[in-house]
């Protein structure tokens, strides 16, 4: 086979040959204008084509992110009315681009270029809504997009590229004369023809283009960029230590809510690829754990749970992504109240089934990947079907009880403390908030604090549920 060099080689391979469906449909969801009424209906036919692109695009508007409601959204057409054309549209984009990245047995650098994409999509979305928040969505595509060109090269299976990218690691400050060497093309210019080629938009076109004159949203998406690529270096290493800073100043914030709101994310962007159906890539994105570790000076006090409520309280104050409330919670119980395990598991209504969403605490990130509590298999007698009937925090105590974990025995299988409570929103089960010591004994504080943070949160969902963002 010939070798392919230059941009006109590589852009004929990839569009022609080993990625003609991404390209085809990119361009027809690209081509749609924002503007035309006629375009709702163009991007509807363009989904519902597909069975499986339908069912992701939905599921990916159901998801607390967009839809606020606790009436969930069936069909693509009240997708579109209920959370808008701009939004569907880029969710459809994304679903398209990261299944066709992770068709087949995509190879670990692949699965890592795309977690550290994703990664920072998330980390640029939820700076934006301090800077213009009609425009979060695009700027989550355009960051998700920032190096299409290398997951593109990684996807089409081609040693060369693989090569490129393997040596580029090592050498990053050679980057340039790598990429001849292997591509026989800059990887920027490849960028720059496949953001042009595909149609990608003129906001990642300015991001890619070093010509383009700096704008306050490029440099979010190259910030969101810079903390995906260092943020295992700990918060507080050099770059990361300026990352930190950067986002301070830029959303006006202290330097501890800096370092708060970019781990928050670093634990969003597993919920957002879960949601996406893009569970390949969650083993390959941030572990909060590690990131501590690799801080220096981290250290836990006895005032870690007035910090994380004080956190939560912020976040809804400013009436931001209920998302990251939610995330925020989770965390508030894990880290605030030393609860070693902690999942929130929000209610499919179309399945009638709990699955877990947030997830804090060793092995948890299992839960997310296999774990799924099924109404219609509940039996009476059981720890959650009792909950369920008298909707009370319950505190399971080890070796107390013959009351049966039933389902939950897939979350506590050493039969250790466990500690449930429901959410409700307009009288409907809205989510189980979870927590176990792994196998040991809970203390009377932990469920005291537990039931605080339960109760706070169950008002905090009321409240948004009657008083929607405009």
């Amino acid at each position: 086979m010939a070798e392919v060099r230059g941009p006109a080689a590589w852009m004929r391979l990839l569009g022609q040959i080993k990625l003609p469906a991404i390209q085809s449909v990119v361009l027809e969801v690209c081509q749609l204008n924002d503007s035309a009424e006629s375009s709702a209906d163009d991007l509807a036919q363009i989904i519902l084509r597909d069975a499986s692109l339908t069912s992701k695009v939905l599921r990916v508007a159901n998801t607390v992110h967009y839809n606020r409601s606790s009436k969930p959204i069936q069909t693509v057409s009240r997708a579109i009315v209920q959370i808008g054309f701009v939004e569907v549209k880029n969710i459809t984009l994304a679903s398209v681009l990261i299944d066709s990245f992770l068709t087949g047995k995509p190879k670990t650098l692949l699965l890592q270029r795309l977690a550290r994409s994703f990664h920072a999509a998330v980390q640029a979305r939820a700076m934006v809504p301090k800077l213009d928040s009609e425009r979060r969505e695009q700027v989550f595509i355009a960051a998700l997009l920032r190096h299409v060109a290398e997951l593109a090269l990684l996807a089409s299976g081609e040693p060369a590229a693989e090569q490129f990218i393997v040596e580029r690691d090592l050498y990053p400050d050679d980057e340039h004369a790598i990429a001849m060497k292997y591509l026989g093309v800059g990887i920027d210019t490849l960028n720059r023809e496949l953001v042009k080629e595909w149609k990608l938009g003129d906001m990642l076109q300015d991001v890619v283009n070093p010509n383009a004159k700096g704008n306050a949203i490029s440099a979010v998406i190259n910030l969101a960029d810079s903390i995906s690529q260092h943020i295992m270096q700990g918060l507080t290493s050099p770059q990361m230590a300026r990352n930190c800073q950067q986002l301070a100043m830029m959303c006006h914030l202290k330097l501890e809510e800096s370092q708060q709101q970019i781990l928050l994310m670093a634990d969003e962007a597993a919920v957002v690829a879960s949601s996406y159906g893009a569970d390949k890539i969650l083993p390959q994105l941030p572990d909060r754990q590690k990131v501590l570790e690799a801080t220096a000076q981290y250290s836990v006090t006895d005032f870690e749970l007035v910090r994380h409520l004080n956190m939560l309280f912020k976040l809804f104050s400013l009436q931001d992504n209920l998302s990251k409330i939610l995330h925020s919670a989770v965390l508030c119980l894990h880290e605030g109240a030393a609860l070693p395990r902690v999942s929130l598991m929000l209610m499919d209504y179309k399945s009638k089934s709990f699955e877990p969403r947030y997830v804090a605490g060793r092995d948890t990130l299992l839960w997310r990947q296999q774990l799924k509590l099924e109404l219609d298999k509940l039996q009476k007698g059981e720890l959650l079907h009792d909950l369920l009937t008298h909707q009370q925090p319950i505190w399971r105590v080890q070796n107390t009880t013959s009351q049966p974990l039933g389902r939950l025995e897939v979350l506590l299988p050493s039969d250790g403390d466990c500690l449930v409570a429901a959410l409700k929103v307009e009288k409907r089960i809205f989510a189980l908030l979870y927590a176990d010591a792994a196998g040991r004994s809970l203390t009377n504080r932990q469920f005291a604090e537990f039931q605080l943070v339960a109760q706070t949160l169950q008002l905090m969902l009321q409240y948004q549920e009657n008083h929607p963002p405009l």
